[in-house]
This record gives structure tokens, sequence and C-alpha cells, in this order.
């Protein structure tokens, strides 16, 4: 897509852009950006007279480098776990995910979340503020935009 779309709607255009960009994205791209730990940027195009003055705009795999995956000592993928998180639809769900996990993996999931001062909770505590983190948060914006 190039220049304005017909109509004039440029925002409209901007939207469709985004929504070919996500949905090339994997799911744990996704999942980072809905939890703010990534972001979209914006990088100049060069027009098609230009293309010899400039270097060669980059490829979306250098805009959002997947992360290379970081399990645990005990093996948990925290970045598949990231993404299954942000699949659930449900706190009980993502109780009961998580409540077999050791404390050292949740708090390894707190850390790699961005969550601080979760030291000294107890499992059940911070099990309960990883769902509100992920979930709870979801789940509550949603029924802010419901309104």
């Amino acid at each position: 897509m190039t220049g304005t779309p017909p109509g004039g709607d440029l925002a409209a255009g901007v939207l469709a852009r985004v929504g070919e960009l996500l949905s090339g994205l994997s799911a744990a791209d996704v999942a980072a950006l809905a939890q703010g730990r990534a972001r979209l940027v914006v990088v100049p195009v060069a027009p098609a007279g230009d293309a010899a003055d400039r270097p060669a705009a980059p490829t979306p795999a250098t805009l959002l480098p997947a992360a290379p995956v970081q399990p645990t000592p005990s093996g948990v993928d925290l970045d598949a776990a990231s993404a299954t998180l942000a699949t659930m639809a449900h706190r009980r769900d993502g109780t009961a995910y998580l409540t077999p996990w050791s404390i050292r993996d949740l708090r390894a999931l707190a850390a790699r979340l961005g969550l601080r001062g979760v030291g000294g909770l107890r499992k059940a505590e911070l099990v309960e503020r990883l769902v509100d983190r992920t979930i709870g948060f979801r789940v509550a914006s949603a029924a802010v935009r419901a309104r």
C-alpha cells in the first residue's frame, strides 16, 4: 500500500498496514507488544526514485528480532509461558496454569514481565500478582472499553 488510500482516509490506511504487520508476527511477539515489553517502530522507506541513494529499509526481522528462548533452570520456557498467559481469558485459567510452578520459576516469570517487589511474596500471592499483571489487566481493560 502506498500513498493515501481511496477515499483519503489516512488513519484507515495506517490501521490496515498495522494489521498486516501484526498478522505476520508470532504469538510471543504480539504478547510482548500487548504487555509493553516490545514496541513498534516507524522506519522511513525510500521512495522508488531514491532507492539507489539510500540504504535498503530494514526487514521486519530487524525491527522486532525474535528473542532467544530462555528457559529457566527447571526448563520452563518463559516466552512460551507469556504467550500462553496472553491467550487466556479468565483469571482462574491463569491461576490453574501457574499454581504447579516452582516459586523460582514464578519469580523468573515475574522478572521477565517487569514485576518488581515480588521477592518476599508467598507463592499464592505471587501467582495472584502474575495473573493480575497478565490476564487481569487485559480483562479489566476490556471491561472499561465495553462501557
